[in-house]
């Protein structure tokens, strides 16, 4: 998990929300249910969009690359059963896979990955994403979203034999300008949010640089 930056709300979640809103309460006020339409106009798809844009086209919660083998939920990041007045807010939308969303359900106090900076919340151990021992919600997130499923650790098993498999060949290559350019794209592309699982890629990169495998700059 790594920290996201929440992007500029879209324009028909801006000329709409109020109204959206208003059409929930007025039912509420008259005691008749509204229609699953009513309920679920945030899943638009300029505001999925949106979402998959800043999330990276990622779970927002395990970092999973989701667009390959599904569509992606849209997530609220306070359950909405719990919070309706937030069901069409900006800044409590985000990307979810179906794993995360379903295990979420309507648990509370997990980490936010827009207001929280999930990278001191969580240590990261191999395939392994362990809560900070001294942070009670990171141990509630983790636990709840199960983090550490056998699927997901395996994907990131993977991730690390990958980047491992770039510094041999690094490692490998006798002119020092090839090795620098190889180098170069593990430690400033293979890092960025956008990979899969960006959080243990900087780990692991930060654990060699610091071994001085990998050249800091």
């Amino acid at each position: 998990m790594i920290k996201l930056t929440k992007s500029k709300e879209p324009e028909i979640l801006q000329k709409n929300r109020v109204s959206w809103e208003k059409t929930l309460f007025d039912h509420a006020a008259s005691g008749t249910e509204p229609t699953q339409a009513d309920l679920n106009r945030y899943n638009h798809p300029d505001i999925k969009s949106a979402l998959l844009a800043e999330t990276g086209e990622k779970c927002a919660y395990c970092e999973s690359k989701i667009r390959h083998i599904t569509y992606g939920d849209i997530e609220h990041i306070v359950p909405k059963r719990l919070a309706p007045e937030h069901r069409f807010k900006w800044d409590n939308l985000t990307i979810g896979c179906d794993t995360c969303n379903t295990k979420k359900g309507i648990k509370e106090n997990l980490i936010d990955p827009y207001r929280d900076d999930p990278e001191t919340e969580f240590v990261v151990m191999g395939p392994m994403l362990l809560p900070d021992p001294q942070s009670d919600r990171a141990k509630v997130t983790e636990s709840a979203l199960d983090l550490n499923r056998k699927a997901l650790m395996e994907r990131r098993a993977e991730r690390i034999k990958a980047l491992h498999s770039l510094v041999q060949i690094a490692l490998s290559l006798k002119e020092e300008g090839d090795q620098k350019v190889l180098f170069d794209e593990i430690r400033l592309r293979e890092t960025t949010d956008e990979v899969e699982y960006a959080a243990l890629s900087r780990s692991y990169v930060r654990e060699l640089q610091a071994k001085g495998i990998i050249p800091s700059e």
